[in-house]
């Protein structure tokens, strides 16, 4: 901390988000003292996350992520993706990265990995690229094979588009030109925008998550992906408010939808299967929607729910740290002058 020359009294809080600009700062002071690289600090520190994450209880969710390191990765996109409404994108840290996925294949999958960054973001590619190689694994692969199994329900489809959607209201079809052919109610009540097969996709959505150039082919590469999809400036139809969100530091006057894309065969279309992204009831109105609008079998009603109590739970053990970190520092600074008075 004095080699980086932070002025922070007394220890750092969990719960408290520094500037970036101390966390570089330690980074380079610690490569200065231990007299290692940047690369290797950062690796250490993921590392040590992972212990973190134990300690904290967090280890749970990871382990319940996938059954072999593949598994695991696919679905920790989602799980970033969460947290990503939450905390601001940082650059410059991709050494962290492969801390942490090296310590998770070897604490929780049991098997050793290589990796190693083969693309940096630059002009042509806003994402950094991994390649990551397992040099054995305890767990065999496992592959269905498609061809044991005969298709379920080869008759006709007994549902009827209306009925479709009402039942999964945040849906969105479209075809190869990326033209929408079908959407469930709560959608085209808040984006009348999209009337069936006169509405581009383009024309209403931007692509948040996966980075890539939104087609059809692109889309169909990614099939294993979660997809974020976020509507465009001034489309919703709300009141407009001055102010950000106080957790995701997202406008308001956007709606994100996060769910999976099926490819349909029998329609050579692509059915995009979605949940609004929001955290708490406050987020949901702003948007025009209601709880109502998300069908039971949607846990997304019970996420919003349980982000509600957070919220409050959340500013209480807050300001609780605060507090307990003030009258530490208090404390330290009365056994100082008692120090004083007695000599």
């Amino acid at each position: 901390r004095k080699e980086a020359q932070l002025d922070e009294e007394g220890q750092f809080l969990v719960r408290i988000i520094y500037d970036d600009s101390k966390t570089y700062d330690l980074v380079a002071a610690a490569s200065k003292v231990l007299n290692l690289n940047a690369g290797e600090i950062l690796q250490m520190f993921g590392k040590m996350f992972f212990v973190f994450c134990q300690e904290s209880g967090y280890d749970t969710i990871l382990r319940v992520l996938g059954s072999n390191v593949r598994e695991f990765l696919q679905n920790l996109d989602a799980l970033h993706d969460h947290l990503a409404t939450i905390y601001p994108e940082r650059e410059g840290l991709q050494d962290i990265v492969i801390g942490i996925i090296k310590t998770v294949a070897q604490q929780i999958h049991g098997t050793e990995i290589d990796m190693k960054v083969i693309q940096q973001r630059n002009e042509e590619c806003d994402h950094i690229q991994f390649l990551i190689e397992e040099k054995e694994s305890k767990e065999e692969d496992y592959y269905e094979d498609l061809d044991r199994f005969e298709e379920n329900g080869t008759q006709e489809s007994r549902i009827s588009p209306y009925t479709f959607c009402k039942a999964f209201p945040f849906h969105i079809i479209f075809d190869r030109d990326l033209v929408v052919t079908q959407c469930g109610n709560a959608i085209y009540r808040v984006l009348p925008q999209l009337q069936p097969g006169n509405c581009s996709l383009l024309s209403v959505f931007s692509l948040v998550r996966p980075h890539i150039d939104i087609s059809f082919h692109g889309i169909l590469s990614h099939i294993n992906t979660v997809f974020v999809l976020r509507t465009k400036e001034g489309l919703l139809d709300v009141e407009k408010l001055e102010c950000e969100d106080e957790l995701t530091g997202t406008e308001i006057s956007c709606l994100r939808l996060k769910g999976q894309m099926i490819y349909l065969p029998e329609a050579d279309s692509i059915l995009f299967l979605c949940s609004p992204s929001v955290m708490n009831l406050d987020d949901l109105t702003r948007r025009g929607l209601y709880l109502s609008d998300i069908p039971l079998h949607d846990a997304t009603r019970d996420l919003v729910l349980l982000g509600e109590q957070f919220r409050e739970e959340y500013k209480l053990t807050q300001e609780l740290e605060i507090l307990t970190d003030r009258l530490q520092h208090t404390l330290r600074a009365l056994e100082d002058e008692k120090k004083k008075t007695d000599t």
